[in-house]
């Protein structure tokens, strides 16, 4: 087809192609890794990923379908999925699952198909240096999954080339409502009729290909425009809330409230770190003194190596959090709505920005017809969000008298554990 030729035809190392359903895209990409490796010999390419359960049946057979018997030098590999040609090349399927287990491998073609789904670091600590020394190429393949993951990121990169596939055949053909602003041809109108009528997000992305927001988002009614210039104010309240991490990212917000608004002026998150080294960053901002830190109250865990608690710990830097306990996530959720529009967000945050986006439920079933009890999707932009309603469980309209005092009890403890250095 001729928008397949059209990645057959590209000559860059790097591309992206985003795409509606059944376009195409996994046969053009089983193609062309069979053409790569024939093509040159000792040849490592890879069809990579994020479901390697469902690409062993949807995928294995079209790879043994498209690759000439003649040029195969065994029978292809059933439990490892490799096939060898007698050119020495090898093609090989691969799940991203355990991604630390592929460290090592040299690659020359790889494509990363539905990209989106795959965790945000896999692609340059592990996938990445795979191609330095053999200077191979990649293709990025996916149908968008709302704002801000990787996908999204390289197909707005301009150092990539890029392609955009909607479902195919689209032409100007008008469905009924609540669907009727959508060009759509009659088959893909008969799959809305004998299926539930989708949303306009999932319309969006899964047939049209564009970059929306995530179908089940959290905080759907998080105006976008509230993502603008923001900065920090010397004259208002600084509030600090954090989501601890353990094996999982620790977050941290700087939040300032004046009146009905909350304004993000600054975000940090990090993996793998201790204590000392989140103190290190919150003390180290040119900001004033912090007049309420709020988080998690499992930070209250103690460790059975230590003895102590991150909220312990925290402590020794002057810096005294405020939990809430007995809340349920759900419960956390709706305290978070009801100031969720008031939130505004400084327009350096992308990150956080991306968090608030993409933090979703689970794909909704067809019995649920309120998801507000469910647990959302725990994953890369969950922790900056579950920061977010740390806060605002906690938040009291600290200011005045008790503002000043915590300060003070602050300003102290910090001016102690300084002396101590």
């Amino acid at each position: 087809m001729p928008h397949q030729l059209e990645l057959h035809n590209c000559k860059e190392k790097r591309l992206v192609a985003v795409t509606g359903r059944q376009v195409g895209k996994t046969v053009c990409a089983v193609n062309e890794i069979v053409r790569r490796a024939l093509s040159k010999p000792y040849q490592r390419v890879w069809y990579v990923t994020n479901d390697y359960r469902q690409a062993k049946r949807n995928v294995w057979d079209m790879f043994k379908k498209y690759t000439p018997m003649e040029a195969i030098s065994r029978k292809p590999n059933e439990s490892e999925l490799k096939i060898d040609l007698k050119n020495g090349s090898k093609i090989e399927l691969i799940g991203v699952e355990n991604a630390e287990s592929l460290r090592g491998a040299a690659i020359h073609f790889m494509v990363c198909d539905e990209y989106a789904d795959f965790p945000r670091q896999v692609w340059p600590k592990v996938l990445k240096p795979m191609f330095s020394t053999t200077g191979g190429s990649v293709w990025f393949l996916g149908t968008p999954k709302g704002l801000g993951n990787d996908l999204y990121e390289k197909y707005n990169d301009p150092n990539i080339a890029t392609f955009k596939f909607p479902s195919c055949n689209i032409v100007n053909h008008v469905v009924t409502e609540p669907l009727s602003k959508y060009a759509v041809v009659e088959e893909l109108q008969a799959a809305y009729n004998e299926d539930m009528t989708p949303s306009k997000e999932v319309f969006n992305q899964e047939y049209l290909a564009e970059f929306t927001r995530p179908a089940g988002t959290v905080y759907s009614q998080w105006p976008i425009d509230n993502f603008r210039e923001v900065n920090y104010d010397h004259r208002l309240p600084l509030h600090v809330s954090m989501d601890f991490g353990v094996n999982d990212p620790t977050s941290i917000i700087w939040i300032q409230p004046t009146g009905s608004e909350f304004r993000v002026v600054d975000y940090y998150e990090a993996s793998d770190a201790n204590v000392d080294h989140y103190a290190s960053v919150i003390s180290s901002k040119p900001y004033k003194q912090v007049s309420l830190f709020t988080g998690d109250d499992a930070g209250r865990a103690r460790t059975l190596t230590t003895g102590t608690s991150p909220i312990d710990e925290f402590k020794k830097y002057g810096i005294h959090i405020k939990t809430t306990t007995g809340l349920k996530i759900v419960d956390q959720i709706r305290i978070t709505h009801k100031n969720i529009k008031s939130l505004f967000v400084s327009n350096k945050l992308e990150r956080f920005r991306n968090c608030l986006l993409n933090y979703r439920y689970p794909e909704k079933k067809e019995n649920v017809v309120n998801q507000s009890n469910e647990k959302p999707i725990h994953d890369e932009f969950s922790h900056a969000m579950r920061a977010l309603e740390y806060y605002f469980v906690n938040y009291k309209g600290t200011d005045g008298k008790a503002a000043s005092l915590a300060v003070l009890r602050n300003k102290k403890a910090q001016e102690k554990w300084s002396m101590r250095g």
